[in-house]
């Protein structure tokens, strides 16, 4: 892990100029900052509420590489190692503000690239009736999570609002008569009256070992940041099924694709139907601005402000169950299941975007279809 520093107005030059980096994306309100170079060009790029903008303002002409290697300097990489992928983190104070950047480093045919992730320390918990849920799709959830067995999915690609989903969903389970455990890489929030294990595969203590170590400890509720694997998938299924309740974040597209990649990492479907109480698959679009109505003013700068969620919520009761025991066809369960009244995704977009919290641009942008 990297040293701990503060971000001040320091001398000029290459500690200066990150530091100038830094401040601006925070100030932005950035979720990260993504750094490429090459021997052409130094190209630095914010991603604000979803989508990549260039920074544009800055420019180190023959400092390119000098701005690299402090960055790996301070995040605890190897800075002599331009081979290989590394990973550090830099815990910095700006404005009296604390912040976790996760560094991420990438070798290319022309030069290192490097990509920050800024999760702010004390940033409140979104409350988890204010995530964007529909009224049905709350109760559903209330569902799943209310139950004390079984396995809750929160799926999405990366940048989905996974992570504040389940820490809505953690909070609200939080109380004195239940003893929850997490295992996360990182820890992006410490929350208070939970058991949270941070990974360090370096001294092996992987997602697995950590699991393997939390069935020990009595746990009524087990929280895994991310199914990544076989054998933490493994874990996941089989606490579920012997009296935990098990919530945890998987990379898929939506809810029923949740079961097909289970199965593709060796998980039995009939493990997979038995523990499984139900999936929430959910991505984040751009809002339209109130202020000036997408017509972009100097508050906004693009016709957007905020973020909202849109999803779906898969219950997995006897007739999701009887529907995988008939076919294996996607597209058939899919069709099957929205004649019961299961709202997809899509379904909760255009209904946004009837409301004009949304528009059809970021529905096509986020989800690629419209029907």
């Amino acid at each position: 892990m990297g040293d701990n520093f503060r971000i001040h107005n320091g001398k000029p030059g290459i500690i200066e100029s990150v530091n100038r980096i830094i401040r601006d994306a925070t100030a932005k309100h950035a979720s990260d900052i993504h750094i490429d170079i090459n021997s052409r060009e130094f190209n630095i790029r914010y991603r604000i509420d979803g989508v990549l903008e260039k920074a544009e303002k800055f420019s180190f002409d023959n400092e390119k590489l000098e701005v690299i290697s402090r960055i790996k300097i301070i995040s605890g990489m190897n800075i002599a190692e331009k081979r290989l992928p590394q990973d550090g983190s830099i815990n910095i104070v700006i404005n009296n503000r604390k912040y976790d950047i996760r560094v991420s480093s990438l070798p290319t045919v022309d030069g290192e690239s490097l990509v920050l992730r800024i999760l702010q320390n004390e940033e409140k918990i979104t409350d988890f009736e204010s995530l964007g849920f529909r009224e049905k799709s709350l109760f559903n959830i209330k569902k799943l999570i209310n139950k004390n067995h079984g396995l809750v999915l929160i799926s999405g690609p990366t940048g989905s609002g996974k992570t504040t989903t389940l820490f809505s969903i953690i909070n609200k389970l939080n109380d004195e008569s239940k003893k929850i455990i997490t295992v996360e890489d990182p820890v992006e929030k410490k929350l208070k009256g939970i058991t949270q294990i941070q990974v360090k595969e370096k001294i092996g203590l992987t997602f697995l070992e950590g699991l393997k170590h939390v069935l020990r400890n009595d746990p009524d509720i087990i929280v895994i940041g991310e199914i990544r694997d076989k054998e933490t998938a493994e874990i996941a299924v089989k606490s579920a099924l012997t009296g935990h309740l098990v919530i945890a974040t998987i990379h898929t597209n939506d809810s029923l694709s949740t079961i097909f990649r289970l199965m593709d990492m060796g998980i039995p479907e009939y493990l997979i139907l038995n523990s499984l109480n139900g999936v929430i698959a959910q991505r984040l679009v751009r809002k339209i601005c109130v202020k000036c109505c997408g017509q972009s003013c100097p508050s906004c700068n693009s016709g957007y402000s905020g973020r909202i969620n849109i999803n779906e919520i898969l219950v997995f009761d006897d007739g999701v169950h009887e529907l995988f025991r008939k076919t294996n066809s996607l597209g058939e369960i899919k069709n099957k299941i929205k004649e019961t009244g299961f709202r997809d995704m899509l379904d909760d977009a255009l209904e946004k975007e009837k409301e004009k919290i949304i528009n059809k641009e970021e529905i096509f942008r986020v989800l690629g279809e419209l029907q």
